[in-house]
């Protein structure tokens, strides 16, 4: 996004407060960099600023605004001395359009505001010396309510029809309005996020610790404070000291875990409180809940100094790490490093703790991988940071094995340059990936015989991986055959148990067959496919080097924000590691899931047969959606591409698109990709788009069951003993069978969908309706990917994309029920429905 900026140059830029926070994470990046050696100056401050005012941000600026949250007074002051500008503040709603405008109402749209009394939280418009209350509007531009909720529709009008925008303000002046608090107990964070502190609080509350909890949070912060009243029993076995407080901060993390809360919902620091809250001291109403504005009174100057010594402690301890950490023992440096991005206590970080454990997630992990290769000097990819079997000392093994083989080990820097914008396939040479002796003996080695006893799987627990493993564990049974899966995990028991939770989600069935297939065909191994020698011993890994007849290779780190240099170790790394798997000891043929986004930009032809390496020799880099994987994947064809060329390895690369619900095991589908999310959110709006395309032209949606896709690679990849084949792994039909025609199955399945002609109509009361959804299904609703479907598709009947290869070799080994690829159907668009029912989301 910064790279855009400082080539487009831009006059006139609106942000977010996080994009603020990375611009100043970036600044004082600068700042330590610089001054090691010549030391802090204000001169130096400046030199920086006027630095990223000119390079970084493009040095055209003439007008920049801030929405979503309030900044805080030190984030607008910073942000406005590194711009030379004034820094504008807008403020809005979904349903209201933009409200304010540098604290001033905006007319139009704005006809009328004002304040109404809330006195449960203590706000009134007679208040001095400004009047406060909650702010109620009416504007041109509001929306008339939620589509079939009158009682949603109720809450947020007053009889004489202003919107309640549940913000609490300030009139500080005639038409000066700043915001202060919300309403129903939920804050919204800087970052964007909305936590309900009410929720949160009983969640927490219920902890054998903790008697009373306050949380305490801010629109100008990431994260949550607390007030913690400890249990008489607490108190007696702990003390009221650092003991107590670290089995507190014990009993917040072990509470977290349980309830499966996000990163930003866990408190960062709290205050201890030995006096409980109580009517007689203010702390409680009449009726023993929480008294919020007499809490917030009572403890907001300690809890405001307190957010001041976080950011103070975590800006000097990042300061000195930057300047000191290489020279500190390893470990040591990466449990420093954690707590002050993580703002955990010591007490807090074990070594066998886990970043995500502390609070991370995977924005803060790619922000602790650039702090740890600032540090270093050694790429920490963001899957390792992340992965479940990395707790902090293993990461800290990770990093002291990556500076002990220095130049050995590939990274993106040293593959493509440091910070290039471009890929180039020639710049993925095996020599740069595999050691000389590996290549030496590659070309002597003895050819596969197509007989396959053993197998080995990487992402078995993976979506798509689970079947696999099934498909190879059935045929495998008639053999007598060995199946075995690397799954990460801290031991062979743990990934063992991650391999059975994969299939324990929903239906007995599937979990009893694959219970007891793996008995005696199965096993599984801890190990990551990013890690040299695939994370495994000496001796396992020359085991399997001598025992394996066929690599199946599905895993890969699956996310569409991470850019290439994160993906890179996992996927790309990755990939090598089970090339040279494949070239040791004796040939093994690699069937490899890549995608269909390899092809679908950035390339100069789609076919089944072209070499990638000559219709994709570059591959821009940017922060386009799925930019990163999709060139991860992409490197990955071309490492097998050259170890085919050079050693004539056996490869079968399956394209593949959307893969879909199964068709036959109930509560098998995946929650998370786009389609599934866009069938709960149709459901539970009950508003469709008249038509999701531009005109009346037959489209299709494209789209395969899981069992068929499981079924078709095992297949195929199996006879794949000699050179390259390539499949697009669609479903080419042209069969007008579309999202709209999917709506309609819907609706005659019972489903009250009604269809809005106008899309923008549609769209606008879809993503007002997927914004008041409860929480549960708003974390699974298509709400993160609105933006794909915010106009009309251009209707394209079939794949657009060719499949005769993949369809000819589907016909000719009469795979699948019909012995063809198979069209969508009525029963598995319902079945859908009825998976998500079982799931508890609709």
């Amino acid at each position: 996004m910064f790279e855009d900026i400082s080539l487009t140059r831009p006059t006139e830029i609106v942000m977010v407060p996080r994009i603020c926070d990375m611009i100043f994470h970036h600044y004082q990046s600068e700042l330590d960099r610089r001054a090691l050696g010549a030391g802090y100056s204000a001169e130096l401050e400046a030199e920086v600023k006027l630095d990223l005012r000119t390079s970084f941000l493009g040095g055209r600026m003439v007008w920049a605004g801030s929405g979503s949250a309030p900044l805080s007074g030190e984030m607008q002051a910073f942000i406005e001395s590194v711009f030379g500008l004034e820094l504008h503040d807008g403020y809005g709603s979904t349903e209201a359009g933009i409200v304010l405008f540098d604290h001033k109402p905006t007319r139009p749209p704005v006809l009328d505001y004002k304040l109404d009394d809330v006195p449960e939280l203590g706000y009134f418009s007679t208040d001095s010396p400004h009047p406060r209350g909650e702010l109620l509007v009416k504007a041109t531009s509001l929306v008339p309510g939620y589509y079939k909720r009158p009682d949603a529709t109720a809450e947020v009008f007053d009889k004489d029809g202003y919107y309640r925008t549940g913000d609490i303000m300030a009139e500080t002046a005639p038409d000066t309005l700043f915001y202060l608090d919300r309403r129903k107990n939920v804050l919204k964070l800087s970052q964007g996020e909305f936590v309900a502190v009410s929720r949160l609080e009983a969640e927490f509350a219920a902890a054998p610790a903790i008697r009373q909890i306050y949380l305490y949070g801010s629109s100008e912060r990431a994260y949550l404070l607390a007030v913690i009243v400890p249990t008489p029993e607490a108190l007696e076995a702990f003390g009221d000291g650092e003991k107590l407080k670290a089995q507190l901060s014990e009993s917040l993390q072990s509470i977290a875990k349980e309830s499966d809360l996000n990163s930003y919902e866990i408190p960062r620091d709290f205050l201890v409180e030995t006096q409980p809250f109580s009517p007689e001291n203010g702390l409680l109403t009449g009726i023993r809940k929480l008294s919020r504005p007499k809490l917030k009174e009572h403890y907001s100057e300690r809890l405001d100094q307190l957010y001041r010594e976080i950011a103070e402690r975590e800006s000097s301890e990042l300061r000195e790490l930057r300047q000191v950490g290489r020279s500190q023992p390893v470990f040591d440096t990466v449990v420093r490093a954690a707590q002050a991005l993580l703002g955990a206590s010591s007490s807090e970080v074990s070594p066998e703790a886990h970043f995500v454990e502390l609070g991370g997630d995977s924005l803060s992990a790619l922000t602790f991988s650039n702090l740890l290769r600032e540090i270093f000097d050694v790429e920490v990819p963001v899957g390792v940071v992340i992965s479940p079997a990395t707790d902090l000392r293993k990461l800290a093994s990770y990093i002291e094995d990556a500076r002990e083989s220095g130049a050995k080990r590939p990274t993106f820097a040293k593959v493509h340059g440091a910070g290039s914008a471009e890929a180039r396939a020639n710049a993925l040479t095996l020599d740069k990936f595999l050691d000389a002796a590996t290549l030496d003996g590659a070309s002597t080695l003895a050819r596969p015989t197509g007989t396959v006893g053993t197998v080995l799987l990487t992402g078995a627990n993976g979506y798509l991986g689970r079947f696999l493993c099934l498909e190879w564990l059935e045929r495998l049974a008639e053999t007598g055959g060995r199946l075995i899966c690397l799954v990460r995990g801290s031991s062979a028991e743990a990934a063992h148990r991650r391999l059975e939770d994969a299939f324990d989600s929903g239906d007995a069935k599937l979990l009893r067959h694959f219970r007891d297939l793996a008995a005696d065909h199965l096993e599984v191994l801890a190990g990551d496919i990013g890690e040299p020698d695939l994370g495994l011993d000496e001796a396992t890994w020359r085991r399997l080097a001598d025992t394996v007849d066929l690599i199946v290779h599905p895993a890969a780190l699956v996310n569409h924000v991470l850019p290439y240099d994160q993906l890179f170790g996992p996927n790309v790394v990755g990939t090598a590691e089970l090339i040279r798997m494949a070239l040791t000891s004796r040939m093994k043929p690699i069937t490899y899931l890549s995608t269909v986004a390899v092809i679908a930009d950035q390339a100069s032809s789609a076919d089944e047969v072209s070499d990638i390496r000559v219709t994709s020799p570059v591959r821009v880099l940017d922060d386009g959606y799925a930019n990163g994987y999709a060139t991860s994947k992409w490197a990955g064809e071309v490492l097998l591409r050259e170890a085919n060329d050079a050693f004539g390895l056996p490869v079968a690369t399956f394209r593949s698109d959307m893969i879909l619900a199964h068709s036959r095991y109930s509560g098998q589908l995946n929650v998370p990709d786009m389609f599934t999310r866009l069938l709960l959110s149709l459901i539970v709006t009950a508003i469709a788009p008249g038509s999701f395309y531009s005109s009346s032209a037959p489209a299709h949606y494209d789209g395969l069951p899981a069992d068929f896709t499981a079924e078709a690679i095992t297949t195929l990849g199996t006879q794949a003993t000699e050179g390259y084949r390539t499949y697009n792994v669609l479903n080419p039909h042209e069969d007008g069978v579309s999202l709209d025609t999917y709506v309609g199955w819907l609706v005659s399945a019972g489903y009250p969908i009604k269809r809005i002609d106008d899309h923008a109509e549609w769209f606008a009361r879809f993503e007002t309706a997927i914004r008041g959804l409860p929480e549960k299904q708003k974390q699974h609703s298509l709400l993160p990917l609105l933006h794909a479907f915010s106009a009309p598709a251009t209707p394209v009947d079939g794949a657009g994309i060719p499949t005769d290869r993949f369809r000819s070799a589907v016909q000719d080994a009469g795979i699948g029920a019909d012995k063809d690829i198979p069209h969508v159907t009525v029963e598995l668009i319902r079945k859908y429905a009825a998976d998500l029912a079982q799931l508890g989301l609709i």
